[in-house]
């Protein structure tokens, strides 16, 4: 995988700039393939947990009951299945993605890393339910479009590695 990705680097230098490389420079290693592995895991918790709950609120609740119409305007299964996921990640993460111990330290500034996720993944919930999409749909879109901004922001603050001298 590492000689692959460091000739696919080769090949478009030839075709890009200098800084178009160096932004693309993050999204072309193994780390962030296995990233992209732990997101497709994180991902089907969240969409897994999200769809189970509305499955759930359907069968449980009348499609009159108030309860019901807070679950779904509010989007609420999809926040547990997201908080569901957070967790989820950050044990993934830490052991697989970045290979450092879990600390309680990460874990608490761990779900920080994925408010500007979590925000971005609401709103296109939010859009894609409100132009009819399937919830499914729509999570697994909201999933999909979210995974590069959480990665640079994960690598960036919660797992740099320290400088040894």
């Amino acid at each position: 995988m590492d000689r692959f990705l460091s000739e696919l680097r080769v090949r478009l230098k030839k075709y890009l700039s200098p800084n178009t490389m160096r932004m693309l420079r993050p999204f072309l290693t193994v780390q962030f393939v296995i990233f992209m592995l732990m997101g497709i895991i994180n991902s089907a918790v969240s969409v897994g947990t999200a769809t189970l709950l509305d499955i759930l609120c359907a069968k449980l609740l009348p499609y009159d009951n108030t309860m019901r119409a807070v679950i779904v305007y509010s989007r609420s299964n999809f926040i547990a299945g997201y908080i569901i996921s957070i967790i989820t990640s950050f044990f993934l993460n830490s052991k697989f993605t970045f290979k450092q111990k879990p600390t309680l330290k990460n874990f608490i500034k761990f779900p920080v890393s994925y408010i500007p996720n979590f925000i971005f993944q609401y709103l296109m919930v939010f859009l894609f339910t409100a132009i009819d999409w399937n919830s499914t749909a729509a999570y697994i879109c909201a999933a999909i479009l979210g995974t590069p901004v959480t990665f640079i922001v994960m690598k960036i603050i919660i797992f740099k590695r320290k400088k040894t001298n």
